[in-house]
């Protein structure tokens, strides 16, 4: 094997995906997480753990589970199929599985960022509670008789820039792949 007929941004961009399902499921990272209060409520949510609690009870909807372990196997495959293809980028096959991995991260990034928006549109609507994409802000709850002000905070984490770093390479890889041939 050349060493220049490696393709090294698919290397690297299946390390980071292979790295970003280890780290989501090993440490139970989230992507992007809310606190609300002191005890009241916390959610973890990512496209590969998602789990919430609210007053101390683990509330998280069993469709999750499924959701999570469908993004968990396409990564999981993107993963493979790019380093497998960066390695053998003179293969025939090659082209095939690249052409199958490198998009994976970022639709699955894409997706993630649509729910999320769409979770944060609602609970602004229909539940009143103004909830930021990043930060923090103080939301005002109608408690019957009187109102409650309550601090939200919001972020990103260092896992979900990785996503982006993995997606990236990818995209990378793709453009790399077709300079190799």
């Amino acid at each position: 094997m050349e060493v220049k007929k490696i393709n090294w941004p698919g290397l690297a961009g299946g390390l980071a995906t292979l790295a970003l399902v280890i780290f989501s499921l090993s440490y139970a990272s989230p992507w992007w997480h809310l606190t609300v209060g002191q005890q009241l409520g916390e959610a973890n949510v990512s496209p590969l753990n998602f789990n919430f609690t609210l007053f101390g009870a683990s509330m998280t909807p069993p469709i999750a589970w499924f959701l999570n372990i469908s993004c968990q196997l396409s990564l999981i495959a993107s993963a493979v199929a790019m380093l497998i293809s960066s390695f053998a980028s003179n293969k025939e096959y090659s082209k095939n599985l690249i052409n199958f991995a490198y998009k994976k991260p970022l639709i699955v990034i894409i997706i993630f960022l649509i729910f999320l928006s769409i979770a944060i549109y609602i609970a602004g609507t229909l539940l009143k509670i103004n909830v930021p994409l990043s930060g923090s802000t103080t939301t005002t709850l109608d408690a019957g008789p009187a109102t409650i002000d309550v601090p939200i905070t919001t972020e990103f984490t260092w896992i979900f820039w990785l996503a982006i770093a993995a997606a990236i390479l990818c995209i990378a890889a793709k453009l790399y792949h077709k300079k190799l041939h």
